[in-house]
């Protein structure tokens, strides 16, 4: 008898456990916060010229919460890197999830999916987002990602780099005033900005309007090529605005959001895990995002002259 009890309690447990299981599942699938589609068909995308020798780098958002999505997309990271070697890895803010706590969380939630990329000495210039910079954490953040402010600027290749904390820009005079300087004195033959809010966004977060405000009449001043950016989980590329370029990659393996009102120019827009790839040459930019099942997902370039 207590043998017959215990087999019905292990298959009611092994039900239960289905049960939950298939539960989750279907949620996921008709709230569709993951993403189970492919391209129909593959996506066609220009290549530098053979030859050219171009710099490259990658980009992502929103990823460090240690889930399923981020480790996949982790692993055609590394795929991606032995076949289109990359120096730079370009983080778009809300790097640990939930406030920055590199010392308990750093390992789960960074270093074990980009463990191929750490052993290969790639470059990683972080973007302080709206998560990272809660309950004190951030200043431990900023030495575990060896930045050297909150807002900085590095050149590498062709390109200069200016990297923001968008999260405080509109009270931060002393950044707007350096953000000013930066741009306008840099002489380099592509000029990226790199930040967590983005300017535009159909996403759930939406534009960040006083940030647009103050910010985006600088880029097209200074002639800033591509303004890149997440908060929103999602993929979404606008037509250049005034010869800015701007993209939201807020799909690094946090869960994802619905889109809302498609904002004007919004040219691409995908729910989708994802992380971009740049090549770069002084006469062009080449750019594809690529999926968590190492699908090119959408591609774009840009040319100088």
């Amino acid at each position: 008898m207590i043998f017959k009890r215990s087999i019905k309690q292990n298959w009611l447990g092994i039900l239960g456990s289905l049960v939950v299981l298939v539960a989750v599942w279907a949620w996921a699938y008709l709230w569709n916060d993951f993403d189970f589609s492919r391209p129909a068909r593959p996506v066609s995308c220009e290549a530098p010229p053979i030859g050219s020798k171009p710099f490259r780098f990658i980009a992502f958002g929103d990823y460090g919460q240690g889930t399923p999505f981020q480790k996949q997309l982790g692993n055609v990271m590394a795929q991606t890197y032995k076949h289109t070697p990359y120096n730079v890895a370009l983080l778009l803010g809300d790097n640990i999830y939930p406030n920055g706590d590199v010392k308990r969380l750093a390992k789960s939630n960074f270093e074990n999916p980009y463990q191929p990329l750490i052993r290969n000495k790639v470059r990683f210039l972080a973007a302080i987002g709206d998560h990272d910079d809660h309950q004190g954490h951030v200043q431990d953040e900023l030495a575990y990602f060896k930045m050297p402010g909150k807002y900085y600027q590095v050149s590498d290749g062709p390109v200069d780099f200016f990297v923001l904390n968008t999260t405080f820009f509109v009270r931060s005079p002393e950044q707007r005033a350096w953000i000013a300087r930066a741009l306008a004195h840099s002489k380099a033959r592509w000029k990226i900005v790199v930040a967590h809010h983005p300017l535009y966004s159909s996403g759930r977060n939406g534009n960040t309007e006083g940030l647009r405000a103050i910010l985006e009449p600088l880029l097209v001043k200074n002639h800033v090529d591509l303004y890149l950016a997440g908060h929103d989980h999602d993929y979404e590329r606008f037509q250049p605005t005034q010869g800015v370029g701007y993209i939201v990659s807020g799909g690094g393996g946090s869960y994802l959001y619905d889109f809302r009102k498609v904002k004007p120019g919004s040219l691409v827009r995908l729910k989708t895990h994802h992380f971009l790839l740049f090549e770069v040459t002084d006469k062009g930019l080449w750019m594809k995002a690529i999926n968590r099942f190492g699908d090119v997902i959408d591609c774009t370039h840009w040319q100088k002259g």
